[in-house]
């Protein structure tokens, strides 16, 4: 039976170096659904938080049918411009009903598919990050999916907000984030996640839980040993600015991750990947992907390439 251990964050610990989060321009796809309505609303609290810009941007190839005369060209350009037309007076009507003067937006349509879409105008604007709904999946399967979140995932070097939806979500509560959790394991990446989470925990007010999971046999060391390596790892000045919690577990990685944040009801969950060449595709990892897509709360990657 795996044992939790729970340090008061009294050690010492090294310096480490975090990049800060300050996420100013942030970037909110949407397709009117009520998966990316929900996610709409954690990429408003967090541009109210931080003070940011939301762009909200729509995209559509707007194609032409497939089989139309010559005699048929202007009048089809001219109901491509209509539809064009009607989605910016759909997207301006939605972002006012769903964010309105709350911060500042901007409504954007594109023209082009989803994927190249979202990310040309993360690089082209220079966005922080990047918030989409994901419906998640059951099981624990290995094989990339080709929605349309996990390619942006797969693809983007900007932090990505992926947002789980649950029918009826939207009703029951307004947006809070109240205890976020950092699982690390002591790499480059792991600190500049656990950069993004402390300036999330300072920014909404919440505590926040640092994870590391052992995935070793038991038997190595203790876990009061692995507890005092942790307290160490985390730098001394995360802990005046915030009210951190540093917690071990033993076992499978995911699994853990998953089971802490639902035990003491995480709001969200800040999490360090690295992107790998897999043949010719990118690839980020196992454990990553399965948080994602399991994870009873919203789930920022903190991606590295």
């Amino acid at each position: 039976m795996l044992e939790l251990s729970i340090g008061a964050s009294a050690l010492g610990a090294k310096e480490g170096v975090m990049e800060t989060f300050q996420p100013r321009r942030i970037l909110c796809p949407t397709d009117f659904s009520e998966l990316a309505t929900f996610a709409l609303k954690y990429a408003r609290e967090v541009a109210q938080c931080f003070h940011g810009r939301l762009l909200i941007m729509y995209a559509d190839p707007f194609l032409p049918p497939p089989h139309f005369t010559a005699r048929q060209v202007d009048e089809l350009v001219q109901a491509l411009e209509r539809s064009k037309m009607a989605a910016r007076e759909a997207l301006a009507d939605y972002v006012w009903k769903h964010v309105g003067d709350r911060v500042e937006t901007e409504s954007l349509v594109v023209e082009d598919w989803p994927v190249p879409a979202i990310l040309r105008t993360a690089e082209e604007r220079d966005v922080d990050l990047i918030v989409m709904g994901t419906h998640g999946r059951r099981g624990l399967s290995r094989v990339m999916l080709g929605s349309v979140t996990e390619r942006v995932l797969r693809e983007t070097d900007r932090p990505v907000l992926t947002v789980r939806y649950k029918q009826g979500a939207e009703k029951e509560h307004p947006i809070s984030i109240t205890r976020i959790l950092c699982p690390v394991n002591f790499t480059d990446v792991a600190m500049k996640a656990l950069g993004h989470a402390v300036s999330m925990a300072r920014c909404f007010d919440a505590q926040l839980v640092v994870l590391n999971v052992v995935e070793s046999p038991g038997g190595e060391s203790s876990e009061q040993e692995e507890l005092d390596r942790l307290c160490a790892w985390v730098p001394g000045d995360v802990r005046s600015s915030c009210h951190v919690q540093e917690m071990v577990r033993r076992g499978h990685a995911a699994e853990q991750i998953i089971d802490v944040a639902a035990s003491i009801g995480c709001d969200l969950i800040v999490l360090g990947a690295q992107h790998r060449r897999f043949s010719d595709t990118t690839v980020i990892g196992t454990t990553t992907e399965r948080v994602t897509r399991h994870a009873p709360c919203p789930v920022l990657t903190v991606i590295r390439r």
